[in-house]
C-alpha cells in the first residue's frame, strides 16, 4: 500500500504542493503588495492568480494526472498507441479543465510579472532556461520513473538500502518538480512578452507612487518651521530670564 502511494500521482502532487507552498512563503512580501494593491482591478488579478494556481495544483493533483500531462503533450503527433508515451491518456474533459485552469493562471501572472518582477530580458531569460531544461529534466525523470515503478517493497526501515530508497525517491520527486516549474516558467516568460508589449503600450506596467511617503514629507516639510520656531522661541524666553534686573 505504502509502495503504490509512493509512487502515485497523490504523492508527486502533495511534493509540488509542498515546493510550491515554500516559494509562495519566501515570496509572501510581493505577494502581500500585489494582494493589497491600490487599483482594484490588479487587487483582482492577484486574486485570480493565486485562486487559479492553487486550483490547478489540487486539480492536477487529485483528478489530473502530473506525470501524464508532459508525456500526452509529446504524443500529440504520434499516430500509433505503439509509438505514444502514454498508454492510457487521461480524459478530455479532465485535461480540458487543467488547460483552463493553466490559462487563466499565465494570463493572470503574467501582467503582474511585468508589473512587479521584471521586465523583458528576465522573461527572455525565463523563455531560455525553461526550454533548455527541459530536455534534461525529461530524460531523467524518465529514467527515474521506470525505476520508481520498479519498487515493489521497501527494505528493513534501519538500513542502508532504506536509505538508498530514500535519496532515490527525493530524487524522484524533486526532478518531476523541477521539470513541471520549467514547463510553467518557460510558459510565463513566452507569455509575458506579449503582455509586457501591451502594458508599455497603455502606460500601465508601472505601478503609481505611492501616496504615504509624500505625505509622510509634506508632514515632516510643516512640523521643521513650526519645530524650530518653537527652540528660538524657548532660547530667547531663557536670554531674558538670563539677563539682571535694571
Amino acid at each position: 500500500m505504502l509502495v503504490q502511494f509512493l509512487g502515485s500521482n497523490l504523492a508527486l502532487g502533495l511534493a509540488l504542493i509542498g515546493v510550491v507552498a515554500a516559494l509562495a512563503y519566501r515570496a509572501r512580501g510581493p505577494l502581500r503588495d500585489m494582494l493589497r494593491a491600490r487599483q482594484p482591478a490588479w487587487r483582482a488579478l492577484a486574486g485570480a492568480f493565486c485562486g487559479a494556481t492553487l486550483a490547478l495544483l489540487l486539480w492536477g493533483t487529485l483528478a489530473d494526472n502530473w506525470r501524464k500531462m508532459v508525456g500526452e503533450a509529446l504524443d500529440f503527433r504520434e499516430r500509433f498507441a505503439s509509438q505514444r508515451v502514454v498508454v492510457e491518456p487521461v480524459a478530455g474533459d479532465v485535461r480540458a479543465v487543467t488547460l483552463v485552469l493553466l490559462a487563466v493562471s499565465l494570463l493572470a501572472a503574467t501582467p503582474l510579472f511585468a508589473r512587479y518582477v521584471g521586465g523583458y530580458g528576465l522573461q527572455i531569460a525565463l523563455i531560455i532556461t525553461g526550454f533548455t531544461a527541459f530536455v534534461p529534466l525529461y530524460l531523467i525523470r524518465q529514467r527515474l520513473d521506470t525505476g520508481l515503478a520498479g519498487i515493489f517493497e521497501l527494505p528493513p526501515l534501519f538500513s542502508l538500502a532504506m536509505l538508498a530508497t530514500i535519496v532515490f525517491l527525493l530524487t524522484a520527486y524533486l526532478t518531476n518538480v523541477a521539470l513541471l516549474l520549467a514547463i510553467y516558467l518557460g510558459l510565463l516568460g513566452l507569455v509575458a512578452v506579449p503582455v509586457t508589449i501591451a502594458l508599455d503600450l497603455l502606460g500601465r506596467r508601472d505601478p503609481p507612487p505611492d501616496p504615504a511617503p509624500a505625505t509622510f514629507y509634506a508632514s515632516l516639510h510643516d512640523h521643521i518651521p513650526r519645530a524650530r520656531n518653537a527652540e528660538h522661541g524657548t532660547a530667547n524666553a531663557e536670554q531674558r530670564d538670563e539677563r539682571p534686573a535694571d
